[in-house]
């Protein structure tokens, strides 16, 4: 069973979000795209995933804003707002689909599609070792900073960089090799074995699937 509040099949909201990103790339036009903002945002809201939207925008925030600088010196105002709301709109766009689609559910959804098994679980793994890598990565920094090494937020910080990188990395490697050794030990690439849990595509997917092809295509001849 999808897992989201939608109940789509992940390959009907990959479908959906890969057509809303065409649409959104294709935009010129800042107003058209703040209000593409707004709509994502109140389906954020409805969906009740305020909660990781505040950590989100502290790492898209700067990014859009330092995008917006960059573009306004090189070109102009109107320009840089424009590829600033359109950078904000495919975060929160992917923002959306990650929320409501589990990594298992994506590589599923990938396998399904024609791609290897081994792609699908690398994806998986990667997506969900993440947020262990950044924990690790909390505690390291918590634990050099009770030594006095002051790693802060900034370029003041960048100098003492190598003393959150250097533990990190080594956990990083620590853990692959651990992960490879059960995955050898579970047999994982013999021959026969299948990925579980099954996908189905239902009337709400095909729905989906039918509106967002049409409307990518409609949008498209009428741009």
């Amino acid at each position: 069973m999808p897992e989201n509040p939608l109940t789509l099949d992940p390959r009907s909201k990959l479908i959906l979000a890969l057509a809303a990103a065409v649409v959104l790339g294709a935009l010129d036009h800042w107003p058209s795209l703040l209000a593409a903002a707004g709509l994502l945002l109140a389906v954020i809201g409805w969906l009740g995933r305020q909660r990781g939207l505040v950590q989100f925008f502290k790492g898209l925030g700067p990014a859009v804003l330092g995008f917006f600088a960059v573009a306004w010196l090189a070109f102009d105002f109107f320009p840089a707002l424009t590829a600033a709301a359109r950078l904000l709109d495919l975060g929160l766009l992917f923002f959306l689909f990650f929320q409501t689609t589990s990594p298992k559910g994506l590589s599923q959804a990938l396998v399904r599609l024609g791609l290897p098994y081994s792609f699908g679980f690398v994806l998986t793994v990667s997506l969900e070792f993440i947020p262990v890598l950044a924990r690790r990565a909390a505690n390291i920094r918590d634990a050099q900073r009770s030594r006095g090494i002051p790693l802060e937020a900034g370029w003041r910080g960048l100098r003492y960089l190598p003393a959150l990188l250097g533990p990190l990395l080594i956990q990083a490697f620590k853990l692959a090799d651990e992960m490879a050794e059960a995955l050898e030990a579970r047999g994982f690439g013999s021959a026969g074995r299948r990925p579980g849990g099954e996908l189905h595509f239902r009337f709400p997917d095909w729905i989906a699937v039918v509106l967002s092809v049409s409307l990518l295509a409609a949008f498209l001849l009428w741009y």
